[in-house]
């Protein structure tokens, strides 16, 4: 397998791998009277001990992390990456939905793959969507390493000051509800990574421009994931993507959606909850040594969270007497990088991510 990927990971083909193509159904609930299918991508190294969850960005497609497959099979790293509500073939739900649904989705999938514990990697949006994984779903972390990275992590406008998507609330639901139809059009009507102005913060490495490679990085992993990047585009467009507009919505929190990040609200009455839990845990079970350990990465370009107000907000909510002793928090600004395109191969934050959860 590794020498297919090798061979084809530029070409289209190499995205009908089986691997990127699984799905199964939750069963019905109270609130659900039908089944509700789930499609996503089980890939890199096989194993059950050092599984990432990936919880994508604004497209939050299965197909996102598809690149890294080669990368994350040198760390020993199995990668779980389902669709969204919205995104391939799993139904799209309303923002007050979205992220309990989510949890839902985690929870059922990782005990139909076996998993008892992952890592977990929030990408912008994604960040809202692994804090609720993080804070309901905590026993489904590391006992040992428990480990959050979190890569251009969503920073509400208020506090970013960012106007990208603060004109975008102040536009009717039905406007905003209706994202997805461009993102497919702009997708359609010429190369795919021409159209930055237009897509950038929805799709990664839209913004993609003449850069070095980081130390230790191998360049021809770089160039077959950047010659795979068009037809990455293509595959996640050609799915339903009808999600985004719901997960705007949601990540602007609309007066009609309240408390859809869930019942704590944003980052700085987050950390403390976090951190009261931590204490908790480690209370009644004395085999805990390590901290929780939340790495964060920001671009040195961001024109979706900015990079001065939202990264010294989000640095403040998780200081040190906010998290105490049992939260390990540090975060760094990587040189180079746009909000599109931290997490390609050439700047080596996926790697180090992958070393993180390998160490």
């Amino acid at each position: 397998m590794a020498s297919h990927n090798n061979a084809s990971a530029a070409g289209s083909h190499y995205f009908d791998d089986e691997r990127f193509h699984q799905s199964f159904t939750l069963p019905p609930n109270a609130s659900r009277p039908g089944e509700f299918k789930v499609t996503y991508a089980d890939f890199g190294h096989r194993n059950d001990e050092r599984v990432l969850l990936f919880c994508g960005p604004l497209v939050g497609s299965r197909f996102v992390l598809a690149t890294k497959d080669e990368v994350a099979k040198q760390h020993g790293v199995r990668i779980v990456s389902a669709d969204r509500p919205g995104f391939g073939g799993t139904p799209d739900v309303p923002p007050a939905d979205r992220v309990g649904v989510w949890l839902e989705i985690v929870e059922a999938l990782l005990q139909h793959l076996g998993v008892r514990h992952v890592a977990v990697l929030g990408y912008s949006g994604g960040a809202i969507y692994a804090m609720n994984v993080l804070l309901r779903l905590r026993h489904l972390l590391h006992p040992t390493r428990p480990y959050v990275a979190l890569c251009a992590p969503w920073v509400h406008p208020s506090h970013s000051g960012v106007s990208t998507l603060k004109v975008a609330g102040l536009l009717p639901n039905g406007l905003v509800g209706s994202f997805d139809r461009v993102l497919q059009l702009v997708s359609n009507i010429g190369p795919a990574f021409q159209f930055s102005s237009v897509l950038s913060g929805f799709v990664p490495s839209l913004s993609r421009g003449p850069s070095s490679v980081a130390p230790g990085v191998d360049p021809d992993t770089v160039a077959r994931e950047e010659s795979a990047s068009p037809a990455l585009l293509q595959r996640i467009t050609s799915e339903s993507v009808q999600g985004v507009g719901q997960d705007v919505l949601m990540l602007l929190k609309r007066d009609e959606y309240p408390g859809c990040w869930g019942s704590w609200g944003d980052y700085d009455t987050l950390v403390p909850l976090l951190a009261q839990a931590e204490r908790e845990r480690r209370a009644v079970d004395s085999s805990i040594v390590l901290p929780l350990r939340v790495r964060v990465f920001f671009a040195e370009s961001d024109n979706i969270i900015g990079t001065a107000a939202a990264p010294s907000w989000l640095d403040n909510c998780w200081r040190s007497e906010q998290c105490g002793q049992d939260i390990n928090y540090s975060s760094a600004t990587i040189p180079k990088t746009t909000h599109d395109t931290l997490l390609d191969l050439r700047y080596g934050v996926s790697q180090q991510i992958f070393e993180d959860i390998a160490n």
